[in-house]
């Protein structure tokens, strides 16, 4: 009788039928294989290749010391035209809202409005824009009334508004002229600074206005080592995106 061993023994050194048909197979299947897989390989290192590109590309002004930046390409942004009559553009990475049925509003824009509008659009600006600062926010809006008291103090200085206020001034922006108003509030260790683009449209109030959050940098641990924010740089981006609204 024959021990296990001896019946379990596999010959393969021995050629046969289905040895031929599995050695066929990986001729043909193997270089197919290491074919696609060279391909997925260089598929794969150059994406990564054109991700390192793009990060080298899109810093902020700050970090490349360049005017040349993304913040300062305007025909680079976003455009949002998802209003009836305008439009405005404003960076990918800041924050759009269309409000498309919004309610009437006493708070359409910022002082004293003289009566209800509307609030159509809202761009939020992250901390993020500015690191390691005292920046904490901005948001810009735009805001529209045609209520009878709206309209007619459209253009005036705030009656009640701070001390700081500072005189109006005149900008156009794509054959549209605005007023510039300059508002002010602090409290509880918070700044708020707006500026805010006023024109008369239409028998319409309209308000494209943006208000910077910061706060008291002395508030702050030494240790947390947070830098004053980059005012001029803030206020230049967002001056820019008020000046790509234009009617349609």
């Amino acid at each position: 009788m024959l021990c296990y061993n001896e019946v379990m023994k596999i010959e393969w050194n021995k050629v046969t039928w289905y040895s031929k048909i599995v050695a066929l197979i990986l001729f043909v299947v193997l270089p197919f294989i290491g074919f696609w897989f060279g391909i997925r390989y260089g598929e794969m290192k150059q994406y990564t290749a054109d991700i390192l590109q793009d990060a080298s590309q899109s810093v902020s002004p700050s970090a490349s010391g360049s005017t040349n930046s993304y913040y300062d390409n305007v025909a680079e942004w976003q455009t949002d035209q998802n209003n009836n009559g305008w439009s405005i553009a404003y960076p990918i990475d800041f924050d759009a809202t269309d409000h498309y049925l919004p309610a009437p509003t006493d708070n359409w824009r910022q002082g004293n409005p003289g009566g209800p509008g509307l609030q159509p659009f809202t761009l939020a600006i992250p901390r993020t824009f500015e690191p390691q600062t005292n920046f904490a926010e901005a948001t810009l809006t735009v805001g529209v009334s045609s209520d009878t008291s709206a309209v007619a103090q459209c253009l005036a200085i705030e009656p009640t508004g701070p001390p700081s206020q500072l005189p109006t001034s005149t900008e156009t922006f794509n054959g549209t002229v605005f007023t510039v108003l300059h508002l002010s509030d602090a409290g509880a260790g918070n700044l708020y600074d707006t500026t805010s683009y006023r024109t008369l449209h239409a028998g319409q109030c309209w308000a494209v206005e943006y208000t910077i959050h910061s706060s008291e940098i002395g508030n702050y641990p030494p240790e947390y080592g947070l830098q004053p924010f980059d005012a001029a740089k803030l206020h230049d981006v967002l001056d820019r995106i008020v000046g790509t609204f234009k009617f349609e």
